[in-house]
């Protein structure tokens, strides 16, 4: 074979420059497509997973609050986006926008604080009685602060201390033994406008999430989602 045919051999089998624009080409443009689906599925992903968690930590609120017969709370601080377990006799309200709880500023003052009341229950005073650290399986929670999502905020509380929904001030929700609790609704948003709700029934102290419609979001005042 000369060489004449040996190169047009190798030439049959490989890719014109065009060819190889036209694919990059198609390639480029499922990329464009692909990307803002896979972003908008992960943030909401994000979003779902933050409902859920807040969920959960209330959940726990509640069985420990008639576990241990004493009212635990959980608060929510839209400014710094974050939630946390305390207990309600820690929380000191020192008007009606601004509420601190001493189980942020040290946990283990606030376990003192905790033997030393006398309006805990005997159960409760027996787990932390003559220990430094925390046994109870609340205590090791108590006061530490989650997080949520990066793109994902606190967009409004509403309560009885707060039913227009201020979302400057920090806000809670009380558990009681008997196992209810206080009216309360949670909306976390996306940075894409989608709005997750979670609420809490005043008889029963269920916890429910669902997403808003639209015309919800709307009606709430809200960014809604391009």
């Amino acid at each position: 074979m000369s060489r004449e045919q040996e190169a047009k051999k190798s030439y049959a089998h490989g890719f014109t420059l065009i060819e190889v624009a036209i694919v990059i080409f198609i390639m480029l443009i499922m990329t464009s497509a692909t990307v803002p689906w896979m972003r908008t599925f992960a943030e909401s992903t994000r979003l779902r997973s933050a409902a859920r968690s807040i969920r959960s930590l209330m959940e726990f609120a509640r069985s420990s609050s008639i576990t241990q017969r004493t009212e635990y709370v959980v608060l929510f601080d839209p400014v710094n986006e974050g939630y946390w377990l305390s207990l309600l006799e820690l929380l000191n309200e020192e008007s009606g926008d601004t509420i601190t709880d001493s189980s942020r500023t040290s946990l283990s003052e606030s376990l003192e604080s905790l033997s030393d009341n006398t309006n805990l229950s005997e159960a409760v005073a027996e787990e932390r009685e003559g220990t430094e650290n925390v046994i109870s399986r609340t205590g090791g929670i108590l006061g530490i602060p989650k997080a949520l999502p990066k793109g994902i905020e606190i967009a409004r509380v509403i309560s009885p201390r707060h039913p227009a929904g201020d979302n400057e001030a920090v806000d809670y929700i009380t558990f009681y033994p008997d196992g209810t609790a206080e009216d309360l609704e949670v909306y976390l948003q996306s940075s894409s406008g989608r709005v997750f709700l979670v609420s809490v029934a005043e008889s029963t102290g269920r916890t429910g999430i669902r997403e808003l419609a639209v015309e919800e979001i709307e009606e709430l005042g809200l960014q809604v989602s391009q």
